[in-house]
């Protein structure tokens, strides 16, 4: 499995991620993009690229070649979607998803622990909701199993990165109470019904993380161990917010909802979670020696600014906010991947701050 694969996997993974930027501001009015950019946003956000990661991550730690070809599935169904054939890049990313779910389970196989477990059930929810999308669902019921997908997904890596503080049995079962939860709102069709159980879910899953995280100890740190933590508490308090609006202004009845919880999750948690682990993720997938740097918290405290932008002025209904969150965020992701790119070309300094997060 070659550097040159990774890599331009990678970056097919970051094309369709600027394609899915590009998208989202020509929504609100801010930048020219292809109809097919602005139509599959979603779609191009959540499976061309952070599925396409994931699936590139699974391939790498399978150590075999032939599991490349799920993360290239992937980007081969963003290209079509971006080319206007939204039904083949639907099936490709679906086929996309089994095999990253194949790729789970068998991880799973090789270590029957609780992280991948929980792995397994966030694989299963990216081609769950896209056959449900090629089912003829709405992609704003569908971008909710979507997203479950990668915050399920989240809470997997964290729970294998936070084993030193093993959770007890009890909390176990807690997580279980609410990861079935959750999966069964989704599968009934919430938050659209305008009941709560989706946003219940998604508090409790936020306060078991938080509650249980390596985080609590590694925020008192130094270096990358506190700057990750933070990043990883920002992302939960921003998972909170998602309950809460969807709790308060469900999306059957109220639009802004459903845009402001999308986006605390895509934007607050996700990217938030994406902060924290790249300088860990990325050596792992692409062999760039990416590291920390003290300037990162720049980029991390401007997103959370943008996302309150963006999320405070979904519900307050004010769109130039909406819009200057959007750009700030962008700015934020974009100041972070050049911080990040560039720490890959100046020398290590003496490592700081002590353990991994």
């Amino acid at each position: 499995m070659t550097a040159a694969v990774r890599i331009a996997l990678a970056l097919a993974a970051a094309a369709a991620l600027a394609a899915g930027l590009a998208g989202g501001l020509a929504r609100l009015g801010l930048s020219p993009a292809p109809m097919s950019a602005v139509e599959q946003h979603g779609a191009l956000m959540v499976g061309g690229f952070f599925g396409v990661l994931i699936a590139l991550e699974r391939a790498v730690a399978a150590g075999s070649a032939a599991a490349l070809a799920v993360p290239a599935l992937g980007a081969a169904g963003s290209a079509a979607l971006l080319l206007g054939e939204a039904e083949a890049g639907a099936v490709l990313l679906f086929a996309a998803g089994l095999g990253l779910l194949a790729l789970t389970l068998a991880a799973a196989r090789r270590r029957p622990e609780t992280f991948t477990a929980v792995m397994s059930l966030g694989a299963a929810l990216w081609p769950f909701g896209t056959w449900r999308w090629l089912a003829g669902a709405p992609v704003a019921e569908v971008s909710h199993v979507w997203l479950a997908f990668l915050v399920v997904t989240v809470a997997a890596e964290r729970i294998e990165l936070s084993r030193l503080a093993r959770p007890g049995p009890l909390a176990i079962a807690a997580l279980w109470t609410i990861l079935a939860a959750l999966v069964g709102a989704l599968v009934l069709g919430q938050p659209f019904t305008g009941t709560t159980l989706h946003a219940g879910a998604l508090a409790a899953l936020a306060l078991w993380l938080a509650a249980t995280d390596v985080a609590r100890s590694t925020i008192r740190g130094r270096g990358f161990p506190r700057f990750s933590a933070a990043c990883l508490f920002a992302g939960y308090g921003w998972l909170l917010v998602a309950a809460a609006v969807l709790a308060a202004l469900p999306p059957a009845l109220e639009p802004a909802g459903r845009d402001a919880a999308v986006h605390a999750i895509g934007l607050g948690f996700v990217l938030s979670m994406v902060f924290a682990h790249a300088p860990i993720v990325l050596p792992a997938v692409t062999g760039a020696p990416v590291r920390y740097a003290a300037p990162l918290w720049i980029p991390a405290a401007l997103l959370q600014v943008a996302v309150a932008a963006r999320v405070g002025g979904a519900v307050a209904d004010l769109p130039d906010l909406v819009a200057a969150g959007a750009v700030s965020a962008l700015a934020a992701l974009a100041l972070y991947a050049i911080l990040v790119a560039g720490t890959a070309l100046v020398r290590p300094a003496p490592r700081s701050g002590g353990a991994r997060p």
